[in-house]
């Protein structure tokens, strides 16, 4: 069973990569126990990600009162998004670390990227809590997700350098595979869900 102590410790250990910190990789539990173990994060992350999308939706209408569209529609793309992407990603990567000769490093790559999506989702929901509570307005909200986003990128960069083993170029492959496999599984749920006749509103 998952434990809170090794949840906390994942987060942690996020934290710490973020930071460049050489102990980062001793919060991890990297046994064949903990590979499993590290797919709860993305569950544990799903309710992170429905309060960023019911924030976001809401903030969108703020900023644009013209702006009809449905909030079914929206949490489709967004969560589906998420959960399409993820499983996209990791299994391209199956492929890429194979190719590269990296296969030995993917399952301590899969846990840090795993506790990484809890960590980032957390890290992205602050600003749109700041909004939902008050203390922000929703333009300084969405401006204040930059800064997460930056972090998002910089873990990513961080654990294909660091925990994969990539070279730096090899790298800069790897985020570019993420950025536009996100691109392509945005943009094919879009047209899905919001193509003449879907059911979504």
């Amino acid at each position: 069973m998952l434990s809170g102590s090794e949840i906390l410790h994942g987060l942690t250990g996020s934290w710490r990569i973020v930071l460049r910190d050489p102990e980062a990789p001793k919060h991890f539990n990297l046994s064949t126990e903990g590979f499993f173990h590290s797919f709860w994060a993305l569950a544990l992350s799903l309710p992170v990600v429905f309060f960023s999308t019911t924030s976001l939706w809401r903030l969108a209408r703020e900023i644009d009162p013209s702006d009809d569209t449905g909030f079914p529609s929206f949490a489709i793309v967004q969560l589906g998004g998420t959960l399409f992407y993820w499983a996209a990603f990791l299994s391209a990567m199956i492929a890429v670390s194979r190719q590269l000769k990296l296969d030995a490093h993917y399952a301590p790559y899969v846990v840090t990227f795993n506790w990484g999506t809890l960590f980032t989702s957390i890290v992205f929901a602050v600003p749109l809590l700041l909004y939902s509570i008050g203390l922000a307005s929703g333009r300084g909200a969405m401006m204040l997700t930059l800064p997460a986003l930056g972090i998002l990128g910089w873990y990513r960069w961080r654990i294909a350098r660091e925990v994969l083993g990539a070279s730096p170029a090899t790298a800069v492959g790897v985020l570019l595979l993420d950025f536009l496999l996100g691109v392509v599984v945005d943009q094919g749920l879009v047209m899905l869900v919001y193509a003449p006749g879907a059911s979504a509103t």
